[in-house]
C-alpha cells in the first residue's frame, strides 16, 4: 500500500518566535492579541504552527523595518527589538503607556516608540475642531520657566512634557495621540503604477489596529463604569 504524505500548509520563519508560522486570517470576534504591538488582531496574520503556542503578528508587525530614523529622535536610528530590553514592560516615549511587545529602541538614550505609534500620521482632523492638528514631539509647554504644564483638551487629564501631542497652534488645542485623536479614514498613497506603498499599508494596518484597541477599551471600561484614559496623569495650561 503507497503511504499517504500529509499535506503541509507552507510556513515561515520570524525573528521573533523560535517556531515556525503560518499564514491566518483573524477575525474581530476572536479577541486575540498580536504579539507584536499587542493589538487586536483583525485581517491578514501569521500565527504559530504549534497548536499549544499563543503567538500571533499582524502582517504588518511581521514586515516591519529592521531599523527606521524617526523624527522624533532625530539623533539616533532606532532599532526594532522584538521584547523589552529591561527585562521588564517598557514606557512608551510617545504615549507613556507600557508596552512588553515589539519596540522600537535606541540603546544609547533607552528610548523606546511602541511599533504603533512609530507609524502614527503627522497630521489628523478631529469633528470638533475646526484645523487640522499637527503632531509634535512634547507638550508646548516643555522647557517653559513659568510652571506651565499641559491639559489634554479632550480627556482634561494633564501631560507628561515629553509625550507627544496632536495640536493646533492656532487655537492652542491638543489631545493625546491614542484614543484621544478621532482619525480620518486615510487612503494609502499609490505609487506611479498603481502599486500601493507597503509603508503607507503598514501605517494604516497598525492605526486601525489601535483605534480597534482602543474602543474595545473604552467599551469596556464604561461596561465596568470605570472611565480612565492611560496609567498616568495627562496636562494644559497650568500656572502655580
Amino acid at each position: 500500500m503507497a503511504s499517504r504524505i500529509p499535506f503541509n500548509r507552507p510556513s515561515v520563519r520570524h525573528p521573533s518566535h523560535n517556531h515556525p508560522l503560518r499564514v491566518f486570517k483573524a477575525c474581530r470576534e476572536n479577541e486575540i492579541i498580536c504579539s507584536g504591538c499587542e493589538l487586536e488582531l483583525a485581517g491578514q496574520a501569521f500565527k504559530c504552527t504549534k497548536s499549544d503556542c499563543d503567538y500571533f503578528l499582524h502582517k504588518s508587525c511581521f514586515d516591519l523595518p529592521r531599523e527606521i530614523n524617526h523624527k522624533s529622535h532625530s539623533d539616533h536610528p532606532l532599532t526594532l527589538l522584538h521584547s523589552s530590553p529591561y527585562g521588564q514592560p517598557y514606557t512608551c516615549d510617545a504615549c507613556g503607556e507600557y508596552g512588553s511587545g515589539f519596540t522600537y529602541n535606541c540603546s544609547k538614550c533607552q528610548y523606546d516608540v511602541h511599533v504603533g505609534c512609530a507609524f502614527i500620521p503627522e497630521t489628523v482632523k478631529r469633528e470638533d475642531h475646526e484645523h487640522q492638528l499637527t503632531l509634535i514631539y512634547s507638550t508646548p509647554c516643555k522647557g517653559r520657566e513659568d510652571g506651565a504644564t499641559f491639559i489634554c483638551d479632550v480627556c482634561k487629564e494633564i501631560m507628561s512634557d515629553h509625550l507627544w501631542v496632536y495640536y493646533c497652534k492656532e487655537c492652542d488645542f491638543g489631545t493625546h495621540v491614542h484614543s484621544c485623536p478621532v482619525y480620518e479614514d486615510h487612503e494609502p498613497k499609490k505609487r506611479g503604477g498603481g502599486e500601493t506603498s507597503s509603508e503607507a499599508l503598514r501605517m494604516q494596518s497598525l492605526m486601525v489596529a489601535r483605534d480597534e484597541l482602543a474602543a474595545m477599551r473604552i467599551r469596556n471600561k464604561i461596561k465596568n463604569s470605570i472611565i480612565q484614559f492611560g496609567d498616568e496623569p495627562k496636562y494644559k495650561w497650568v500656572y502655580d
